[in-house]
């Protein structure tokens, strides 16, 4: 794909950031549809005023606090996560960054920034200090739209489709893809639909994550494959405040 850089600085500013924005959302977890310009359909999880956080051991569904669960960072043959990566404050993988991969979320008091990671060139000693400093998260991921704009991949194989998002208007969450497509696709309908900002969540295989309802407080299982669910290896959350 291909991506604006980025100065190194930029990262460390987000840290900083995280701390000041208190944006104002609707209550609760909501979940809706909404139909691409490439007449392709979706889900969208809107995430409201809960919560988001980034974990390595499995969400347990018994805890009610817990609205949203989905993998996130690509797992290794060896059962790792893919690329340099934060959890709360501690940092690992440092040597292990991953270049190709041009994205990545921070996470802090339970909200999120996406940014491109200038082939890993961000990951300053820097922005190190300033992540266990503040006991934030962060993990590498492709990123799918910068400032409105769709990234070019040349991977043009079809997978369903899910990313976390920031829209222009102020909404986030989830945007998932009912059935399978290609990046290409993805990515500009995402951008039309006013989303600012989207990073990848691992799928194919390892794309089982799950819901509660609203409504019902039922678990809802998403994910089309559902296949490797064992090999999870990390999961992004979305959870009330009280957690």
């Amino acid at each position: 794909m291909t991506s604006p850089s980025v100065a190194p600085g930029l990262a460390f500013f987000l840290v900083v950031m995280l701390a000041v924005i208190e944006p104002v959302f609707a209550a609760g977890l909501s979940v809706g549809s909404i139909k691409g310009d490439s007449g392709m359909s979706y889900h969208f999880y809107d995430m409201g005023d809960l919560r988001i956080g980034w974990e390595i051991k499995r969400p347990d569904k018994k805890d009610e606090r817990i609205k949203f669960c989905i993998p996130a960072a690509f797992t290794t043959k060896s059962g790792t996560v893919v690329g340099i990566y934060g959890i709360r404050g501690g940092v690992s993988n440092a040597r292990a960054i991953s270049r190709p991969i041009g994205g990545a979320i921070l996470i802090s008091g339970g909200k999120f920034e996406i940014f491109p990671s200038d082939n890993g060139k961000c990951f300053t000693r820097e922005f190190i200090k300033s992540v266990q400093k503040r006991k934030a998260s962060f993990f590498q991921q492709f990123q799918l739209v910068h400032k409105g704009t769709p990234a070019r991949f040349k991977d043009k194989k079809s997978f369903q489709m899910r990313a976390i998002v920031k829209f222009a208007d102020g909404r986030e969450g989830v945007v998932e893809s009912e059935s399978a497509m290609t990046f290409k696709t993805f990515n500009a309908d995402l951008a039309a639909m006013g989303v600012e900002d989207a990073l990848y969540t691992d799928m194919g295989a390892w794309d089982e994550g799950w819901y509660r309802d609203p409504e019902t407080g039922e678990i809802v299982t998403i994910g089309n494959d559902r296949s490797q669910t064992a090999k999870q290896t990390n999961w992004v959350v979305f959870y009330e405040q009280t957690r």
